[in-house]
């Protein structure tokens, strides 16, 4: 096959996008995108994604709409032509009778008074049909060079890496256990066994049986739905969503103040000088949601009454005899906060849409590597997810014990000096809540969130308090902005997924962190397959007279913890700030001196008193003490240096943890951390944060049990 990298004649740049446009006619357009220049294409030998399709005859629908549909809306390239160039697509090709089975359906729900192209009242309505049957249809990895063949499809549930054509989400699943060549894409569109890994110049094509078309439906739209029907499985829930006044809340889909600005050109890219190559500003601000849910065969069982007959008031009155949220108003004021109802619902919702794959992030946890398709769990990977309403914490928890993942499981592990940081047991109580992600979970996937059956009832209740507030809890810089997560830019294998956020007041894109100067440079980095020793890749980086504000997650219960910050010293570029912290946003208090982020056990004077582990754990329990004098640790033994590898952060002398913070806390209080620059003549120097750490006194100071090396 020609390898396009050494073909020099093609100057044409094309970017995806159109969105997904439903049948009412809305259409989410996309940004600007250039046309295809065709008079120096490059003459193939062999075959583009558009001339196999030409060639074949069961596909002439398919390429008849293809013809018709705009790349976007700004653009008078057909998405044919994007087929005819060079380029790295995943082309799921419907066979005419696939879209004649689609407008079958359509026609059955009474969208179209007859199954044919002609029947569609106004002209709208067809393209939106088109443009959904071909921008859902093709993958562009042409800014990411991926494609995908059947081998490297997802798992069951998980999502395609890329979106489609309509900046939409797509996922695979295997109805047959017993057949894994029998695939579906978004669980009803068969894949052809006979055609498909049809390999061309520019990508590859899949035959599939059904029009691909993701769901419109947003989360608060399809509650609403459920909570009147009883078939869903899901309607109790509905019906405490509706209580709790959260439709609305749940159905927005992304931000249109946002894409106002980007289309007027209001975030530029930024020329980075460390970067050959533009870092973009993120082209749109998505909303999203996650809601874990109890079946309605769940409250059948714990109310011995038909879903039909459930009310609200049945609930409320379970809540109250479970003892959930006693400090909670029990009242009929359902949109409170401080509601003992509104406590139980919004403790099952996320403010970001969390994909299979992503609700654990496995990437450089020690003993792991992600390269190898079929690997297995290593040592636990968790994430501490910030519920609504209330913040609270959630836990979510894989590991080769649990064979699955769990929410708010608490097992005692194997983590002494030597052992191996696996699960030595886990009792009824701490086992925690099933997430099941097979093809019989049920899992609803759609535009703005995801919806997960469970089968157990998920609280806050002072068991898993008291079982968080043993525990050190780490967490990635970018777990705590939903944001990241809902627009995609977390765990990113493109090694160019960096992103440029505008320090402008006005144009903030995060909830939870405020950039205070406009003299900020801040970025989100994506380190994957780069070999930094950065925990799950990413990293926040910040440059000029940085000035910057975090939303601090909740404690689990009140009491003294110390906040550590994982920073790498291999950049000379770090920096030196000041750490403030405190509950009012406006009046935070400097902690301590300044952070040197250039100071690490690769230092030459090595002032933290960093040395290599030995053979004697004694001696490496008086360095670590040695270190903590100094207000410093060595990095964590959970966490490799270069993913799939086994030099470990512990041992690794350019990364540490800075003891930032060591303070008493309330649980019910919302606490704030500032990062600013102390070096006001060096703009090129940089905030660095890889991770932060709540560690509680009876982890971080315990006579009898010292913390881990973990």
């Amino acid at each position: 096959m020609v390898n396009g990298k050494l073909i020099s004649n093609l100057k044409h740049a094309l970017f995806s996008c159109a969105s997904v446009i439903c049948i009412a006619g809305a259409m989410l357009t996309a940004a600007c995108t250039e046309d295809i220049d065709t008079s120096s294409r490059y003459v193939f030998t062999e075959r583009t994604i558009a001339s196999y399709l030409e060639d074949h005859p069961q596909f002439s629908e398919y390429v008849r709409l293809l013809k018709e549909q705009k790349v976007s809306d700004v653009s008078e390239t057909t998405v044919y032509q994007l087929l005819t160039a060079y380029g790295y697509y995943t082309c799921f090709a419907p066979t005419n009778d696939a879209i004649q089975l689609y407008l079958d359906s359509l026609a059955i729900k009474g969208i179209i008074p007859e199954a044919s192209w002609d029947a569609f009242a106004r002209e709208r309505d067809r393209d939106s049909i088109r443009a959904v049957i071909v921008l859902n249809s093709i993958l562009d990895g042409t800014n990411s060079e991926m494609k995908f063949y059947s081998a490297e499809f997802p798992k069951t549930n998980e999502e395609f890496e890329i979106n489609t054509m309509a900046d939409r989400k797509i996922s695979a699943s295997y109805p047959n256990k017993n057949d894994m060549d029998s695939v579906c894409i978004d669980g009803i569109c068969p894949v052809s066994k006979k055609n498909r890994d049809i390999e061309t110049i520019n990508g590859c094509i899949h035959q599939i049986g059904y029009v691909i078309n993701p769901s419109n439906e947003t989360l608060g739209s399809t509650m609403h739905k459920f909570s009147r029907d009883f078939k869903s499985g899901l309607s109790v829930m509905g019906k405490l969503i509706e209580a709790c006044g959260l439709t609305d809340t749940l159905s927005a889909v992304r931000d249109e103040r946002y894409e106002k600005l980007y289309k007027t050109g209001a975030f530029p890219s930024f020329n980075w000088q460390l970067r050959s190559w533009p870092i973009p500003a993120p082209e749109h601000r998505k909303y999203g949601y996650t809601l874990f849910a109890e079946t309605d065969e769940f409250w059948e069982e714990q109310l011995g009454k038909e879903r039909q007959d459930i009310s609200v008031k049945d609930v409320v009155t379970w809540l109250e005899n479970q003892g959930y949220y006693p400090e909670a108003v029990n009242d009929e004021n359902y949109q409170d906060n401080n509601n003992l109802l509104n406590q139980f619902v919004t403790y099952h919702l996320l403010p970001e849409r969390v994909p299979v794959d992503k609700l654990v992030l496995h990437y450089n946890e020690k003993g792991f590597n992600y390269r190898n398709k079929t690997a297995k769990p290593t040592v636990p990977v968790w994430t501490h997810y910030i519920t609504m309403g209330k913040r609270r914490l959630l836990r979510a928890w894989e590991s080769s014990e649990s064979q699955g993942i769990y929410l708010n499981r608490f097992p005692k592990l194997y983590n002494g000096r030597r052992e191996d940081y696996h699960e030595m047991e886990c009792s009824e109580e701490n086992k925690g809540v099933e997430i099941k992600t097979d093809d019989a979970s049920g899992i609803i996937k759609l535009i703005n969130g995801m919806i997960y059956p469970i089968h157990e009832p998920i609280a806050y209740t002072e068991h898993v308090r008291n079982q968080l507030a043993k525990e050190r809890l780490r967490y990635d810089a970018w777990e705590l902005q939903p944001e990241a997560m809902n627009n995609d830019m977390r765990l990113v294998s493109r090694t160019d997924a960096c992103w440029y956020f505008s320090s402008d007041p006005d144009k903030q894109y995060f909830d939870n962190l405020v950039v205070n100067s406009k003299q900020t440079r801040f970025m989100l980095l994506s380190g994957r397959d780069q070999s930094w020793p950065n925990y799950q890749g990413d990293e926040v980086l910040a440059e000029g007279v940085y000035d910057i504000t975090i939303t601090c997650p909740p404690v689990p219960k009140t009491g003294v913890y110390e906040i550590r910050m994982g920073v790498s010293t291999y950049s000379g570029t770090r920096g030196i700030c000041q750490v403030y912290w405190g509950s009012h946003r406006d009046k935070l208090v400097a902690q301590g001196i300044p952070v040197n982020m250039q100071l690490g056990g690769n230092s030459e004077d090595n002032l933290l008193g960093w040395e290599r582990d030995t053979d004697d754990d004694d001696y490496n329990a008086e360095v670590d003490k040695k270190m903590r004098n100094n207000g410093f640790m060595k990095g964590p033994e959970y966490i490799v240096a270069s993913a799939g590898g086994t030099e470990t952060n512990r041992m690794n002398a350019g990364s540490t943890r800075r003891i930032v913070v060591r303070e008493q806390m309330q649980a019910d209080v919302v606490y704030y951390m500032r990062f600013k620059t102390v070096q006001s003549n060096y703009t090129t120097k940089q905030l660095f944060v890889d991770y932060l750490e709540w560690c509680p006194k009876e982890v971080y100071d315990n006579p009898e049990h010292p913390e881990d090396i973990w």
